[in-house]
């Protein structure tokens, strides 16, 4: 079962728990070309911005593995917004 952070042979690195992609302070991937993912407990999923940001510059937003509708930031939080009277 593979724990704690592991580097390939590209310099990705991949932070795990219990087998999953898990990181609670940052990215659970962060590839060589500069792209970053966000997971939790194997789940795409980030609250404060988007849970994939491409070394392309692309960004999708992710809560509890689930893709939003929002193309920028700005959408993002007032969605995040409206979450809270839900």
């Amino acid at each position: 079962m593979k724990n704690g952070l592991e580097v390939d042979q590209y310099g990705t690195k991949y932070w795990w728990l219990n087998g999953e992609y898990h990181r609670v302070d940052g990215p659970a991937v962060e590839y060589a070309d500069g792209a970053k993912y966000w997971f939790l407990n194997d789940k795409r999923h980030r609250i404060d911005g988007p849970a994939i940001e491409d070394a392309n510059g692309d960004k999708y937003w992710y809560l509890n593995g689930e893709q939003l509708n929002c193309k920028t930031q700005k959408e993002f939080e007032q969605l995040m917004r409206l979450k809270s009277f839900w």
